[in-house]
């Protein structure tokens, strides 16, 4: 019982390490000697796709819950990624990703005064060991003004967990419309529509791309062996353009939302089930 018991890993889990190649100098050194040339690319392609995976869902029209209103909503997610880029390949644990990524998400909302409105997410990404947890505050510049539409922007902020080696913060703000329909005085269907600009901030932990050789970097500058496996992504940010549409289902305290995200290089599906009191 006392025993450690060895380590575990999804198979969506990272593998930053691979991002790193060492590349030796001299075949003559007593050990190995070189240096390690990163794949800067491929790690912001990565980072790009993945903050997109992490997200926060919409899930909501744009009006907002009231002065008195708090909504829980469960979600599931499907995002849709190009698996046979060399850099899924390369970053994922079993170099084997599924064309989609399944994720699952908690939101919690509170209305306030005014049309603001604030929240909390947490998102997991199944098969593996990370997960994101997250704030948001919306604002209705207009909600159930006679005919015209809702309309409300927001910001997001969220940060990754549970990765040993990656930095992940993604940050952003989007603007969306929507307009409720009464079905028959027993319920009421809203679809939604909107824009998102996503800020995906990412940067790496020291990494080794020769793990196998223990020693600590050497560096020899009379042009002796040098050993400098180490390596590190700096931190850089990536802006993404995404639109978003979805529809909910409100009967009584219950809402119902079918959503979906596009952008150039991740799409998305989400189902999402709830109660608004």
């Amino acid at each position: 019982m006392l025993s450690a018991l060895p380590a575990q890993a999804g198979e969506n889990d990272l593998v930053l390490t691979r991002f790193g190649q060492f590349v030796q100098t001299s075949e003559t050194c007593a050990n190995a000697c070189g240096y390690a040339v990163k794949d800067e690319e491929g790690f912001r392609n990565l980072t790009r796709d993945l903050g997109q995976v992490f997200a926060p869902r919409f899930s909501a029209p744009a009006e907002t819950l009231g002065e008195a209103g708090f909504a829980i909503n469960l979600m599931t997610s499907l995002s849709f990624i190009d698996n046979e880029a060399d850099y899924w390949q390369t970053g994922v644990q079993d170099r084997n990703p599924e064309s989609s990524l399944f994720t699952g998400h908690l939101q919690i909302r509170k209305g306030l005064p005014f049309s603001f409105e604030v929240g909390t997410d947490l998102s997991y990404l199944f098969a593996s060991e990370m997960f994101d947890v997250g704030a948001q505050v919306k604002w209705a510049l207009n909600e159930g003004f006679y005919y015209f539409p809702d309309v409300a922007v927001r910001g997001t902020v969220n940060t990754l967990l549970g990765s040993q080696d990656l930095n992940l913060i993604t940050a952003g703000w989007d603007i969306s419309m929507s307009k409720a329909f009464n079905v028959a005085n027993v319920m009421s269907l809203t679809p939604y529509l909107g824009y998102q600009q996503l800020h995906i901030i990412s940067s790496s932990r020291v990494l080794n791309a020769y793990p196998q050789d223990t020693r600590p970097p050497q560096f020899d500058t009379s042009g002796g062996e040098t050993f400098s496996p180490e390596f590190v992504f700096e931190q850089k940010s990536q802006a993404v353009n995404r639109f978003f549409g979805g529809v909910r289902l409100n009967v009584w305290i219950m809402s119902f939302t079918l959503e979906g995200v596009y952008a150039d290089n991740v799409t998305q599906g989400t189902l999402a089930a709830g109660v608004d009191f």
